[in-house]
């Protein structure tokens, strides 16, 4: 038998602290990749759009360096932080968001200039979309049809941030638990 397994293979002695804490911080991700599943759907709905009273105002795409530029400081005003991104939309707009803040921003332009809505909207359509393309490009052919519009601008309710955090401190307990119990050789 191999000296890497001295005494019970199972009790994963032989695995190095960094190989384990790379699999914790996998497991952990995933499990709040999968933790959006818990937050509720806003139900909050706006019949009327918020748009800009003057396109002009707009950003405009610069061929020479083939970049979304915003126009004035007003195109900058409005927005919410990546916490606001993680809060409203979950963690893949976030991760995206802090993995390529220029390209994030670029799609934030393109969006203000194309449907000629605020920054703050653009931001949070571009997070819906981020976070799932088919549920975004689903409700904006409703929207095209008639349909509701949904608000991407309200903020969550204290209700909502409350029930994240302690569906977000539950699944870490058990992750944190697992991994734990797993490096101890206690689950098998």
């Amino acid at each position: 038998s191999p000296e890497i397994f001295c005494g019970n293979p199972y009790k994963f002695q032989h695995i190095p602290n960094k190989i384990m804490r790379c699999t914790l911080l996998l497991c952990l991700s995933a499990i709040l990749g999968l933790s959006s599943a818990f937050v509720a759907p806003s139900s909050r709905i706006i019949y009327q759009s918020a748009s800009r009273a003057d396109t002009s105002l707009a950003p405009q795409f610069d061929p020479s360096t083939e970049k979304w530029e915003p126009s004035s400081d007003a195109d900058l005003e409005g927005s919410y932080s990546a916490v606001g991104t993680l809060v409203r939309a979950g963690p893949k707009p976030f991760l995206i968001r802090l993995v390529n803040p220029g390209e994030y921003d670029q799609a934030v332009y393109k969006y203000m200039a194309n449907e000629n809505v605020g920054r703050k909207e653009a931001m949070g359509n571009m997070d819906a979309y981020f976070e799932n393309a088919q549920d975004w490009a689903y409700q904006k052919n409703a929207e095209r049809n008639g349909g509701y519009k949904k608000d991407y601008t309200s903020d969550p309710s204290p209700k909502q941030l409350t029930l994240v955090a302690i569906w977000s401190g539950i699944v870490v307990w058990f992750a944190n638990d697992l991994i734990s119990g797993i490096s101890a050789g206690n689950y098998y």
